[in-house]
């Protein structure tokens, strides 16, 4: 495996590491059907075999195997922790023909080449400090005609009523903090652009509008900006915690409303 492990997130690092584990499943599970309806305008229909490419805690990978009976599903993951609870989840579904592995995106050999119809990679993206070579890797492992669709979010897509100075600051804040650890929250709006020059064709892009419509403004709060405080610095916590407590405030207010588009991008072989 390449020695090369961004720190951009990886469980067993945090403050709080069983909160981050406990917001990883939460945020996985809040709005399944949605993202299904996502990955099925991407390619994901039943029967293919499916590469699941930084599997996290394998929500999305256990849902993947109820819903489609993939002929294959292999999950990869470069953090233990991660790895260890997918095989839970999987476990815990009876599902055992999925396989799990510990692999880097960076890994020349991430997976057989050419042996899947169908990768997915779930806000992986906004971490990685070299997404070509990601997403260079990934082409490697499709067969011809086969699809990678990539979820990720992009902070500039942030709406929120009524507007507050304290969101700017604190999402800059978080961009900053997160950029020190390799990674980049503004991503999404360079998906499309990676997987071309990555070689991908025929590349198509939805998004899905994650908002206090959807979920509660305390889950909304929780779920999008929970994981910012872990990056940041201990000198500027303070301050961040107390922009934090400002957004809350301002969306307890009837008739607040707070959203983020989440990227889904595609492209094939």
């Amino acid at each position: 495996m390449d020695a090369v492990v961004d720190k951009s997130y990886q469980l067993g690092s945090f403050r709080d590491n069983d909160d981050s584990l406990r917001r990883l499943k939460k945020q996985a599970g809040v709005a399944l059907e949605l993202e299904f309806d996502h990955l099925q305008q991407a390619g994901l229909t039943p029967g293919l075999r499916v590469l699941d490419a930084g599997c996290g805690p394998g929500i999305v990978t256990t849902q993947i195997a109820l819903r489609t009976k993939p002929t294959r599903l292999v999950a990869l993951d470069c953090n233990e922790i991660s790895l260890a609870e997918t095989q839970r989840q999987l476990d815990a579904a009876a599902i055992t023909s999925a396989e799990v592995r510990h692999r880097n995106v960076y890994d020349d050999n991430l997976a057989e080449a050419a042996s899947f119809d169908f990768a997915y990679t779930r806000l992986v993206f906004q971490h990685l400090s070299d997404p070509l070579k990601a997403m260079r890797n990934l082409l490697k492992t499709l067969a011809s005609g086969g699809r990678l669709c990539v979820c990720d979010i992009d902070d500039r897509w942030h709406g929120m009523t009524p507007e507050l100075p304290a969101l700017g600051s604190f999402l800059d804040r978080a961009r900053r903090a997160q950029a020190h650890r390799g990674g980049n929250r503004h991503v999404g709006s360079a998906l499309a652009h990676l997987l071309a020059e990555a070689g991908f064709r025929d590349i198509r892009c939805t998004m899905l509008l994650m908002s206090t419509s959807l979920i509660e403004s305390s889950d909304f709060c929780d779920l999008v900006f929970g994981y910012k405080l872990e990056t940041i610095d201990e000198a500027e916590l303070p301050e961040a915690r107390a922009e934090l407590q400002a957004i809350r405030k301002s969306l307890e207010q009837s008739g607040a409303w707070a959203g983020i588009g989440v990227f889904f991008v595609s492209g094939a072989r």
